[in-house]
C-alpha cells in the first residue's frame, strides 16, 4: 500500500470532485476530459500552474481519491475507504465526456488487473467515452512492471486505449518525484508536458484548434508607425461568449470586448501580446501574439 504525503491528502479530498471547468453533470461546448486517479494524480491540485496548462481550451474534470484501487474498494486511510476507479466511473456516467484519463494501479496487486482493466473499458465506452489515456506506473517495484505489461496487452483488445508510458517517460527523472511516485513541482510540470499531447491527440477534431476546443491567437497583420491600425484577435470554439484581456499592447492602440485591436501606433518595434480568454461556461485559454510595428 502506498503511503503519500498528508500535504497531498489535504489538496486530494478538498478536491477530490473538483470539475476544473464547469462544475455539476453538463457537458459543455468544449470537449470535456476526465482525469480518474488516485493520489498520484494529487499534484494537479497544488500544483495550479502545471493543472491549468492541461485544462486550456478543455473542460478538464478531475476525479482524484487517496488510495483508491481499479476496481473494488480502496485502502484504508484516515478512516476511509475510497471509492474505486470502476465505481467512480459508473456514477459519473455520461459526465465523463469524451476522453478519460486512468492514472490507477499503485495500491493494487498484479493479480487480475488485466481484467479488472476489461471491467473498466466496459464502464467507459458504455458511458460514451470514445477515447481513454490510460498512465503506466512508475516501475519502482516488481508488481507496478508486471501491471504495465498488462495495461500494455490491454491496448490489443481495446481500440479505444492509448497507453502513455509514464514509465518510459520518468526515465532519468528521479528529481521530479518527492518518493519515488508522487511528484513535486518540477515532476507536475513534467506530467502535463507528458500529458497534454497524449488527450489532445485522443480528442482528434474536437480539441484542435478552431474545433470546438477554445481557441485564441492570432496572426495579426503588420502595422505602421502613424498609420491607423485596425486588427482582430480570434477566438472559436468552447461556449460564447468570450471574455477576452490582452496585455502589452503599445499606447494608444485598445482593444474591443469582440477581440478588434484599434488605434494608431506610434513606436516601431516587435510587441509580444499576452491574451487570454474565458467562455461562457468558464473554460480558458491563452496565447502569445505578435504585433509588428514598423516605421511608416
Amino acid at each position: 500500500m502506498v503511503t503519500p504525503f498528508r500535504a497531498l491528502l489535504v489538496a486530494v479530498v478538498l478536491g477530490a470532485l473538483l470539475g476544473i471547468g464547469t462544475p455539476g453533470a453538463a457537458v459543455t461546448a468544449a470537449p470535456r476530459v476526465t482525469l480518474v486517479a488516485d493520489s498520484v494524480g494529487g499534484v494537479l491540485f497544488w500544483q495550479r500552474q502545471a493543472r491549468d496548462e492541461l485544462a486550456r481550451g478543455i473542460d478538464l474534470r478531475i476525479e482524484i481519491r487517496t488510495c483508491r484501487r481499479l476496481v473494488t474498494e480502496g485502502c484504508v486511510y484516515d478512516g476511509e475507504r475510497p471509492p474505486s476507479a470502476l465505481d467512480a466511473i459508473k456514477e459519473l456516467g455520461p459526465a465523463l465526456g469524451q476522453v478519460a484519463v486512468v492514472d490507477v494501479g499503485y495500491n493494487d496487486a498484479p493479480g487480475g488487473f488485466g481484467a479488472g482493466v476489461d471491467r473498466v473499458m466496459r464502464a467507459l465506452v458504455d458511458a460514451g467515452v470514445d477515447q481513454v489515456v490510460w498512465i503506466t506506473l512508475r516501475e519502482r517495484r516488481p508488481s507496478w512492471a508486471e501491471i504495465n505489461d498488462q495495461i500494455r496487452e490491454a491496448r490489443k483488445r481495446w481500440p479505444q486505449l492509448t497507453v502513455g508510458e509514464w514509465e518510459l517517460e520518468t526515465r532519468g527523472h528521479d528529481d521530479w518525484f518527492a518518493d519515488g511516485i508522487h511528484m513535486n513541482w518540477l515532476g507536475g510540470e513534467g506530467f502535463v508536458r507528458f500529458l497534454r499531447p497524449l488527450v489532445l491527440d485522443a480528442c482528434r477534431a474536437m480539441c484542435a484548434e478552431g474545433g470546438r476546443m477554445l481557441s485564441v491567437g492570432g496572426p495579426l497583420r503588420r502595422a505602421r508607425s502613424g498609420v491607423r491600425f485596425v486588427d482582430r484577435i480570434r477566438m472559436s470554439g468552447g461556449t460564447p461568449p468570450y471574455r477576452l484581456s490582452v496585455k502589452g499592447l503599445p499606447a494608444p492602440l485598445r482593444v474591443r470586448a469582440e477581440g478588434t485591436i484599434v488605434g494608431t501606433p506610434k513606436v516601431p518595434g516587435t510587441y509580444s501580446l499576452e491574451v487570454a480568454v474565458v467562455d461562457a461556461a468558464g473554460i480558458r485559454n491563452r496565447a502569445t501574439v505578435v504585433l509588428r510595428v514598423v516605421r511608416r
